[in-house]
């Protein structure tokens, strides 16, 4: 497969299931859902009111970073690597804070939104594995043709 066609449906695959989960419910505690929308917009925020699990946040930044430097392939798989593990250690934690107070709530369930989000993540390091054995596979035949 051409490298700008699987760097396209890559990326595309990606973003759009970012997109498709800024659209859905992420996790759900006993006082209600969290849209995802509103945790990608506001999940910074909730370092300064305290709660580890806002660490997961920084998942978003490095997969953008993934995103623009999907041509320097080292640097995107690291990056996409790193915001798989990040974004996947929310699971860790069984309470999020849930108000500018500081309370928490127990996380009762991970919905559609979670799922799609860590599916944009991992989708991207699938894709950065496939352009790199794609390109180790390129090179290896043209120094056969040599």
């Amino acid at each position: 497969m051409k490298v700008l066609t699987l760097i396209k449906i890559t990326l595309g695959v990606s973003i759009g299931f970012m997109l498709l989960a800024l659209t859905q419910e992420a996790y759900c505690t006993a006082e209600g859902c969290m849209h995802s929308m509103i945790a990608f917009i506001f999940g910074l925020f909730g370092m300064f009111i305290g709660g580890n699990e806002t660490l997961a946040w920084f998942a978003n930044p490095l997969l953008i970073s993934a995103w623009l430097f999907i041509k320097h392939r080292k640097a995107s798989l690291l990056l996409s690597l790193l915001s798989t593990l990040i974004a996947v250690s929310f699971l860790m934690f069984d309470k999020v804070v849930i108000n500018e107070a500081g309370h928490s709530s127990i996380i009762t369930r991970y919905v559609a939104g979670y799922w799609l989000w860590i599916g944009s993540h991992a989708v991207m390091v699938l894709g950065n594995v496939l352009l790199m054995i794609n390109e180790h596979y390129y090179l290896e035949t043209e120094t056969k043709n040599d």
